[in-house]
């Protein structure tokens, strides 16, 4: 009895990761077809094309186009904030993990040719509510990750107490989506590392103290 059980435990867990297998392929082959094409050449004709299976295989682990971009999504999610972790989990000055995030964040939208930026996108644009719903939750998660720094970087005075996180979360996201969507129309001419470092420069400054404030922070904190 123990054999058979463990036989059958054995061949489910083989399905599993059959399938998981799977659907890692048509998550690659899913970012290949949007990289190449765009969001309309992301057919499941196209994804079993690249995989090397029928549609019919295809459509054994992904009911719809619709459950394709919510694993885009997810493998978006995944991705990113393991990109970013070692900025968002630093101890260091708040600017300084801002900036690192930064970083992190561009050297990833470069490595994915901007894959990241398309599917949210698209999922905004979608009438189905589980698409909308997964793709709001990873920018508001995104969100919330860049004003928890900043909350941390007012409350250490390191960042003027007059920002507000949230406002200056949403600066720094669309930064970025700006920056990445001139990008992607035209990297020659719009560098996305290049461009970084003085949008960089420039969002630092909306942070800082000004002068006065400055000298009287100083003041505050024992100067003289």
């Amino acid at each position: 009895m123990f054999n058979r059980t463990k036989v059958i435990f054995s061949m489910a867990t083989h399905l599993r990761l059959d399938h998981q297998t799977r659907q890692h392929q048509i998550v690659e082959a899913a970012r290949d077809l949007i990289a190449t094409g765009g969001v309309h050449a992301l057919t499941v004709r196209g994804i079993a094309s690249k995989v090397g299976v029928t549609e019919a295989a295809i459509y054994r682990h992904v009911s719809s186009k619709e459950e394709i971009i919510l694993l885009l999504i997810r493998d978006v999610e995944e991705s990113l904030f393991q990109a970013i972790s070692r900025a968002t989990r630093s101890d260091r000055h708040a600017l300084e993990r801002l900036e690192h995030m930064l970083e992190l964040h561009v050297s990833y939208v470069e490595l994915r040719q901007g894959i990241s930026f398309v599917v949210i996108t698209e999922a905004a644009q979608f009438e189905e509510p589980r698409v909308r719903s997964a793709g709001r939750r990873l920018v508001e998660k995104y969100l919330s990750l860049v004003a928890e720094i900043i909350s941390q970087g007012v409350d250490k005075g390191e960042i003027d107490h007059t920002v507000s996180p949230d406002a200056a979360a949403m600066i720094f996201f669309g930064m970025i989506q700006s920056a990445v969507t001139r990008w992607l129309f035209d990297p020659l001419n719009h560098p996305l590392g290049e461009n970084s470092v003085s949008m960089w420069k420039l969002f630092r400054t909306s942070l800082e103290f000004s002068d006065e404030d400055a000298d009287l922070h100083h003041k505050d904190n024992g100067g003289i």
